[in-house]
């Protein structure tokens, strides 16, 4: 009589895998997930997000934290072409006007030391100060003193180009100098301001004409973001990545290096630090540049992460299904070791940077990411700025579609048949909310309903302890599940798509028995 053999998942720590073929990715992937959160063993419905502010007519494209000098944060808030203060959730309009809502910001100071935010609306630049937003004035070169001795901005450096930067699209701080994307046809040039040697810092009213770089890159490639990185500025064109090192007042104080990648970035709100790199999307993939030392600069695909050969987890298949136009307005963001990167239809890719892992959240239409005080928060179409609450498991009253498709298991032994007899599964009980989550199958790729499965039908054991694990709940339910269904293989669906109900799987196991070929 064959023996009844056991076959225990402790963990799914890999994430998606959706480029492999389902039989053959690793048993601690899964095909798919949504709203899944991996861990090391237990996996989990991801919380959910409340309404944070009042309601704006439009669309809300920017939130944004301007740090001022004295340690104080204040918040401020885009949205039809008007900056909002935020406080609370409390959005008060401030007086003046951008030329669009489609901003990137940045905090500085001005000629006297006072708290200055910097716009870069696709028009002129324009500021935030003493609760006025307005366009730059440019400053008047200084001729002051006498010959040789005095000052004669007029000659050095020269005429200020701020008036003909009229396109400014991208905005970093390197070195204590503005560097700006902003001449209206020239796409390919970096422009930057004069760092005022009495002041002794640099003053962004002033762009001297002679001040600028122009990216030597192939078929009018443009610029479309600017990122401070280790001693440099990074260059993100459409097709291409460089790398400028140096500071001066002139070309040859410089040093410019174009970075071995395929391709550029194509969603400029897409850049972000994630821990010690800089996480980018390109047409092609996710890409994560590193440096390994002072002189050396290089990327990596991060879409799609392999080991010896064999990929472990991937968001290949998924990205190739989104358009090129929604991949340009993708928004990224960095919190609680996790890079978010959304999309308008509400799709968000998530990687995990301490378990090297994808999954992916449904529902999260951002348009700007904001984390303050330890909590996310986002900006939305609907006029509404959210904030996820880990109390909360539903997204603004709408359930939460909970669905993890795991591999097709063989158990090592591809052609032979097996009973499928048993299934277990242990889960954590909460004390307020009920938790139940429905399981199917594909035995030989033919669906199989299960049962609906609740974790809270069982007396709670003390602190579980499954295999070599240990669970800290001191409630824990185990379901003991019929499957008896005969096949070469096995794949399960577990779904839950309940309002207000959260779901923690600590572990699974199957029964089977091999059956004499």
């Amino acid at each position: 009589m064959a023996k009844k053999l056991l076959y225990p998942l402790r963990t799914f720590e890999l994430g998606i895998n959706d480029k492999t073929a389902a039989n053959l990715i690793p048993d601690q992937a899964v095909v798919d997930a949504e709203n899944v959160v991996f861990g090391k063993g237990p996996i989990s419905k991801r919380n959910g997000y409340v309404k944070y502010s009042n309601h704006l007519p439009n669309p809300i494209t920017k939130h944004y934290q301007h740090n001022r000098f004295n340690g104080d944060r204040a918040y401020l808030a885009v949205s039809d072409k008007k900056v909002y203060s935020e406080s609370n959730g409390n959005l008060s309009v401030i007086t003046g006007s951008l030329s669009s809502s489609e901003v990137q910001m940045i905090s500085y100071k001005d000629r006297n030391i006072g708290d200055v935010v910097l716009f870069a609306d696709g028009g002129k630049l324009k500021q935030y100060q003493a609760g006025v937003v307005s366009e730059v004035i440019p400053h008047v070169p200084v001729v002051e003193g006498t010959e040789g001795t005095g000052v004669n901005e007029e000659q050095d450096p020269g005429l200020n180009d701020l008036a003909n930067l009229t396109n400014f699209r991208a905005l970093a701080i390197k070195q204590d100098r503005i560097y700006a994307a902003a001449h209206p046809t020239v796409k390919n040039r970096l422009s930057f301001c004069h760092h005022d040697p009495k002041l002794g810092y640099a003053v962004y009213d002033y762009w001297p004409a002679i001040f600028f770089i122009d990216v030597a890159t192939d078929n009018n490639d443009v610029i479309n973001q600017l990122e401070a990185f280790r001693d440099g500025l990074v260059i993100l064109c459409e097709s291409s990545v460089w790398f400028l090192r140096g500071d001066g007042r002139t070309i040859e104080a410089f040093d410019l290096q174009k970075i071995n990648v395929p391709t550029g970035c194509i969603a400029p709100n897409s850049v972000k630090m994630v821990g010690n790199d800089l996480f980018y999307l390109a047409e092609d993939g996710v890409y994560a540049m590193y440096s390994t030392d002072q002189n050396y600069v290089s990327a990596r695909q991060v879409s799609t992460l392999t080991s010896q050969g064999r990929v472990l987890s991937s968001i290949e298949s998924t990205l190739k299904g989104i358009s090129l136009a929604d991949k340009r307005k993708a928004v990224g963001h960095y919190f609680d070791n996790k890079y978010y990167l959304s999309f308008p239809s509400g799709l968000t890719l998530v990687y995990d940077t301490i378990l090297q892992c994808w999954t992916k959240f449904t529902n999260i239409k951002a348009n700007s990411f904001l984390s303050k005080e330890g909590v996310l928060f986002f900006a939305s179409d609907l006029g509404y700025i959210y904030r996820f609450d880990e109390n909360v498991y539903s997204d603004d009253g709408a359930a939460i579609t909970f669905r993890l498709q795991t591999k097709n298991f063989d158990f090592g032994k591809e052609v032979q048949d097996k009973k499928f007899r048993k299934f277990w599964t242990l889960c954590k009980q909460y004390d307020k909310e009920q938790s139940v989550f429905n399981l199917s199958a594909k035995v030989d790729y033919i669906d199989v309903d299960i049962e609906e499965v609740s974790t809270d039908e069982s007396d709670p054991w003390g602190e579980a302890i499954w295999g070599e694990s240990f669970w800290g709940y001191r409630d824990v339910v185990e379901n003991e599940l019929r499957i008896q269904k005969r096949g070469k293989n096995i794949q399960l669906i577990i779904t839950n798509d309940k309002v207000d109900q959260p779901l923690t799987i600590l572990g699974m196991t199957f029964q089977y028995k091999v059956k004499k070929p």
